[in-house]
């Protein structure tokens, strides 16, 4: 047995839920595989959530799963839909999570039309072995009769694909969004709000679609315009409370920080961890409240959703073999790729016999347009003057701070 197959013998299961007449979610609980996209740990489990929509004159089948619950993907369908009675199938972005059945339901479904953008058809023909034969190109805002339901497509692109589209069915009010607003979370809780703790919105917005703000704000106002009665993810929990998932998405697509530090510590012999703590005390002195976590430690995920929600970022950092602890050089990696805005940032630090890790680390973060107001570095054990330094030091940083998120 491989490791992937060892990491694979969880049960799998799904449920269906009829969430307007006509309207059914399928939700299949993927507990089987420990990470997202084969990188980000999902202790919860995640979700492929599908619908179908039926008309008085046609059936729509929006979206698929991976490829890999075919088996499973099927089994539910059926019990919702004979799949040679689907005459549409609609595809709102093409990653495999969501078209890896696709083509297989375009060969069982022999007269169904597959309908997505141009980006999504063509990414599909390679990725996903769709039949451009029976494929046709939607364009922004135009409707689609299926007797009594009609289905409106809303072009979202770098959502956080080229593909991306979002479909509103307007008699009913329902949004379905693929992967803006998903969380992960495998809960057969049907809404966010039956039990937020068991899905994870944030770290999902974090790693997933975060590098895409702009696109998703773009996204989100185009929601609002729409003003949806519920919101019916792709991953996860649908939504119904809109007010507060749209100002929650706002604040996040606008880089809005929360009155949040995040230290990041990577500590090889507890000297740095100890300079760190007095530095929290001082933080939490000026007004913030602190998050801390082990760099060697954290899920990457975690890493960034903290990220996201902070308006100061403090990393503690020892010096290993003249560069910076290895934790926190891949907390650097994540930062050049997700570019956080907003923020402020301090660096502090102990070596042995060779310095050079708080350096490079203010470096990095300089490059990355994040203001740095001080570095501190001791050899050694962190005596009292240093950590007195480092006290004064999360005070000034929140200072800052303040001044970032600005009047509440």
């Amino acid at each position: 047995m491989n490791s992937l197959e060892r990491s694979c013998v969880r049960p799998m299961s799904w449920f269906k839920r009829e969430i307007a007449d006509g309207v059914t979610i399928v939700r299949i609980l993927n507990t089987k595989l420990p990470r997202f996209e084969n990188f980000w740990p999902i202790p919860r489990g995640t979700s492929y959530n599908f619908y179908v929509v039926r008309g008085s004159e046609k059936v729509a089948l929006i979206d698929g799963a991976d490829f890999r619950f075919s088996k499973e993907f099927f089994e539910a369908l059926e019990s919702v839909v004979d799949v040679k009675e689907i005459d549409y199938v609609v595809t709102q972005h093409t990653e495999p999570d969501h078209s890896g059945t696709l083509a297989d339901v375009m060969k069982r479904a022999s007269g169904a039309v597959l309908l997505g953008t141009r980006q999504a058809l063509s990414i599909g023909e390679a990725l996903a072995d769709f039949p451009m034969d029976r494929a046709r190109e939607v364009e922004d805002g135009e409707e689609l009769d299926l007797g009594g339901k009609t289905l409106r497509f809303v072009i979202s692109p770098m959502v956080h694909w080229p593909d991306t589209m979002l479909t509103y069915l307007r008699e009913d009010s329902i949004l379905f969004t693929c992967d803006l607003f998903g969380s992960h979370g495998a809960s057969e809780k049907l809404f966010y709000d039956e039990a937020p703790s068991e899905f994870e919105l944030v770290d999902y917005y974090a790693s997933i679609l975060m590098p895409y703000h702009a696109m998703a704000a773009r996204a989100v106002a185009k929601v609002r315009e729409l003003g949806p009665k519920i919101i019916a993810p792709s991953h996860g929990a649908l939504h119904r409370k809109l007010d507060e998932l749209l100002e929650m998405y706002e604040r996040w697509t606008s880089w809005k920080p929360d009155k949040k530090a995040l230290i990041v510590v990577g500590s090889q012999y507890e000297n740095t961890a100890r300079a760190a703590e007095a530095a929290a005390e001082g933080l939490r002195e000026g007004g913030l409240e602190v998050i801390t976590v082990d760099s060697a430690e954290v899920d990457p995920d975690d890493l960034l959703a903290h990220t996201l929600e902070s308006a100061a970022i403090l990393i503690a950092v020892a010096t290993h073999n003249g560069h910076p602890f290895l934790g926190i050089t891949f907390f650097l990696d994540l930062l050049k790729e997700y570019r956080p805005k907003n923020k402020v940032a301090a660096v502090l630090g102990s070596f042995g016999w060779g310095g050079g890790g708080t350096r490079a680390v203010k470096k990095e973060l300089e490059a990355l347009s994040i203001p740095v107001i001080d570095e501190l570095t001791f050899k050694g054990k962190p005596r009292e003057e240093v950590l007195a330094r480092a006290r004064e030091l999360g005070k000034r940083l929140a200072e800052e701070a303040l001044r970032v998120i600005g009047p509440s």
